[in-house]
């Protein structure tokens, strides 16, 4: 075990073996890219490798710090996410009684605070104090989907580490080790994942991915079809939808497929190859037309992350896609 098994992450991995080999660690990193990339598993990953006491500038996963953290429990690792819609102040002024004291256990201490666009700003303004003047033990992992929901300040401080898409073969040969599906299966859902390892393993695990796609499918056409006065109400099934960020994962990846099949035919290209049939038939959507559809849903994914009134900002999204 080690990061070895983390795929399709090379840069995240060198800096850390590098800063681990030289010891000359950064103090505050900043993971971001969007959803299931893998940003908070690289983080405990990397938390691993700075505490193991078998591996210099890797982990071993089965020493007592490698298994503490894996369970959650190590005395020098503090996980903060959010409470509610937001990072509070209170939750980073907690750091500093965590790090006024050299680690009990490990080579170092560290703080992992996913989702750290939600921080609010005094939130924010107080970790920037942190992050100007860490002990030598500290080490901070943030993780945000975009570098942009992060303020300046907070930036300038970390070394930035992007987190993209996995390609479909080594998604394909991480799930071939990894689980018991058949070859086709294996393909349809390296396919499907859309570079996120996250999505795939997501995918296999529920029974129901299928009939979730379909679902997926259903409303989506839906939005294509309803007219203008259906929007408010298609807005208020959308803002109730459990998943809403997968639905819009997938709703921009059939956007891309219209495009990318009724420009170039090519049908090994899609994204959605099982529902060809249905991205044929919306050959009716000019391309222009596609693209600023495809950009609204990328800024609403953007933003979903943010303590924004669903409804309201689905119905901005709907409208501005039958423009």
């Amino acid at each position: 075990m080690g990061f070895n098994d983390l795929i399709g992450q090379e840069k995240a991995v060198k800096l850390i073996k590098e800063g681990l080999g030289s010891g000359r660690l950064n103090h505050g990193y900043l993971y971001y890219g969007p959803e299931n990339r893998g940003k908070y598993t690289f983080s405990l990953a990397a938390a691993r490798a700075l505490n193991c006491s078998q591996e210099k500038e890797d982990y071993c996963g089965t020493c007592l710090s490698c298994q503490k953290i894996n369970k959650g429990v190590h005395p020098d690792l503090w996980v903060i996410e959010p409470q509610g819609k937001n990072i509070k102040i209170e939750q980073i002024k907690k750091i500093k009684g965590f790090s006024s004291s050299p680690p009990h256990e490990g080579l170092g201490k560290v703080v992992i605070i996913k989702d750290a666009q939600l921080m609010t700003l005094p939130a924010a303004n107080s970790l920037l104090k942190l992050l100007e003047e860490p002990p030598s033990y500290l080490y901070f992992f943030l993780t945000s989907p975009a570098l942009d929901l992060i303020p300046p300040t907070i930036i300038s401080r970390c070394q930035l580490v992007p987190f993209g898409r996995v390609s479909r073969e080594e998604i394909y040969y991480f799930l071939a080790k990894n689980s018991f599906l058949e070859e086709n299966e294996l393909k349809g859902v390296a396919h499907l994942a859309d570079g996120s390892v996250g999505k795939a393993l997501s995918m296999i695990s529920s029974p129901h991915w299928k009939d979730k796609r379909e679902k997926y499918l259903k409303r989506t056409l839906k939005v294509f079809s309803g007219k203008e006065g259906d929007i408010f109400a298609q807005a208020e099934e959308l803002a109730n939808e459990e998943e809403l960020f997968d639905y819009m994962e997938f709703l921009e990846s059939f956007l891309r497929d219209c495009l990318v099949y009724h420009s170039t035919g090519d049908k090994d290209l899609l994204i959605n190859v099982d529902f060809l049939h249905e991205i044929a038939a919306e050959g009716n959507i000019y391309p222009d037309k596609l693209l600023n559809m495809i950009k609204e849903v990328e800024e609403f994914k953007k933003n979903l992350p943010l303590p924004l009134n669903r409804r309201l900002s689905l119905e901005a999204l709907l409208v501005k896609m039958k423009g």
